[in-house]
């Protein structure tokens, strides 16, 4: 899962130090880019059709006019579920910002937030004040308008505002934070190991020798860390590859379990239905009927 493949850097590091806005689009269900991650905070706000993200152990749906926001390091996808999708892409470096802002370095938070150890809620309520400062801050980037940088940092620093009085899910110890991030280190082999066999058969106790710990030591920090079983990731990943076979292939649904790790075409079902809330043949012809149209 989360390894430097799936490091997803800057893209326009030279427009703003601090704020890296982007508007995609996307035709048809499905993922709009590969699973990655990020050492910035991001936004994902939604201007057309609808979306869904995958955070770790989370599930995201988004239509026209919501946002979600993604804490740094923290693996994600975003998927189209309509036949159109049109979404904007806000990610801030918070320490690159503070590192402008001198002056406010040794406020409250502001340690914190440079280091990444403050975690903010996923979901936005859109009727909140939040989600009108991304629009106007998506405009404000469009606009180019003299004094746009002033009018995006103060839109900026409006919005941590709001996230630091509302939305803070946690706040790490500089202990606890290292901590988490050498588990995650330690896990990074296990989770690309997963990422390229999971079609194969794959026990607890090999991905716990390869981690270099014990069954139960392993299987309490791959819970705490990725918010699931190691059971649990495996088979959301293999019904994830499954509903896009779905999508895309002639395979029957007895071939697609068995092409994505699944020995059982009943025990595939039984997970597919308890992950997605329906069956993989609804699914199929749900699909069908929508591309029809």
């Amino acid at each position: 899962m989360k390894n430097e493949s799936n490091y997803s850097p800057k893209r326009n590091p030279d427009q703003h130090a601090y704020l890296d806005i982007l508007k995609r689009e996307s035709l048809g269900y499905g993922p709009t880019f590969r699973e990655n991650w990020h050492e910035e905070m991001q936004f994902y706000y939604v201007a057309d059709g609808e979306g869904r993200i995958r955070c770790e152990s989370d599930i995201i749906d988004l239509r026209a006019g919501k946002a979600a926001l993604i804490n740094s390091n923290e693996l994600h996808i975003m998927e189209s579920v309509g036949n159109k999708l049109t979404y904007y892409t806000i990610r801030i470096d918070l320490a690159a910002l503070f590192q402008d802002m001198p002056d406010l370095i040794h406020l409250k938070y502001a340690e914190q937030l440079m280091q990444q150890r403050i975690v903010f809620d996923h979901i936005i309520d859109e009727k909140e004040q939040l989600v009108p400062l991304l629009h106007e801050l998506i405009a404000e980037h469009e606009s180019r308008l003299p004094g746009c940088e002033l009018a995006l940092k103060s839109l900026v620093l409006q919005i941590l505002v709001i996230l630091i009085r509302n939305h803070i899910q946690k706040i790490y110890t500089k202990k606890r934070f290292d901590l988490r991030i050498s588990s995650l280190n330690q896990l990074k082999s296990v989770i690309a190991f997963i990422h390229e066999q999971y079609t194969e058969s794959i026990t607890v106790h090999d991905l716990a020798e390869r981690a270099l710990m014990s069954e139960a030591h392993f299987c309490r920090t791959f819970k705490k860390l990725y918010g699931k079983t190691v059971v649990a990731y495996i088979n959301t990943l293999r019904v994830d590859q499954a509903e896009k076979l779905l999508q895309n292939s002639p395979l029957t649904i007895t071939e697609i379990a068995l092409n994505v790790g699944f020995n059982d075409a009943n025990y595939f079902s039984r997970v597919f239905k308890q992950l997605k809330g329906i069956t993989p043949q609804i699914e199929r012809n749900r699909i069908r009927q929508t591309m029809n149209h």
